[in-house]
């Protein structure tokens, strides 16, 4: 008995180390792209090298034979004021607006959570887009980054009365673009 919590401990330190490493690899390749000076060339000219503007509008596609049909997309606002979170795959699309987007800052960047599902005593499905801090000069940036899709088993009696693993996790890689348009 013993040997197998063993061999299970194994595995799930091992997939775990395996997103730390997805999330410390994105992140380092998002400071790697946005650390382009303004003098370097770009392709594209900044109107002066201190006007920097964030950006409000995330457009990003699943990178692999895996996530192709993977599409989100995220405003910081819109005509209403409130942010917008669409989320497309190939079991259907999902739109969330306002409160229903919880936003937290990290070391690594900001985190977009939306719960795509929720079946009481069975599991919710939570899918986190992490993003990096990217300063536009006055066009639209590239990069590279991951969403996190956790499935968590849930019971009426509370996590204490659910046996094993409780938490599920399917890292998706993603490329897109970031932008700053005007509502």
């Amino acid at each position: 008995m013993r040997n197998q919590i063993f061999e299970k401990l194994k595995k799930t330190s091992g997939l775990l180390l395996a997103v730390l490493f997805v999330v410390l690899l994105a992140s380092a390749s998002a400071v790697a792209a946005s650390a382009v000076s303004p003098g370097q060339e770009t392709g594209t000219k900044s109107v002066s090298q201190y006007q920097y503007s964030e950006p409000n509008l995330f457009s990003l596609q699943g990178v692999g034979p895996k996530y192709k049909d993977v599409q989100i997309s995220y405003s910081t606002s819109s005509i209403t004021g409130q942010p917008l979170f669409n989320y497309k795959d190939s079991t259907g699309t999902h739109g969330f607006k306002g409160d229903e987007i919880r936003t937290q800052e990290t070391e690594m960047g900001t985190m977009f959570t939306v719960t795509l599902e929720s079946v009481p005593d069975l599991r919710v499905t939570t899918l986190t887009l992490l993003v990096p801090a990217i300063n536009l000069d006055g066009s639209a940036r590239e990069f590279k980054t991951i969403a996190i899709r956790t499935t968590s088993k849930t019971t009426i009696g509370r996590p204490r009365f659910a046996k094993g693993v409780l938490q599920f996790y399917e890292v998706i890689d993603l490329k897109g673009t970031a932008n700053s348009v005007v509502f």
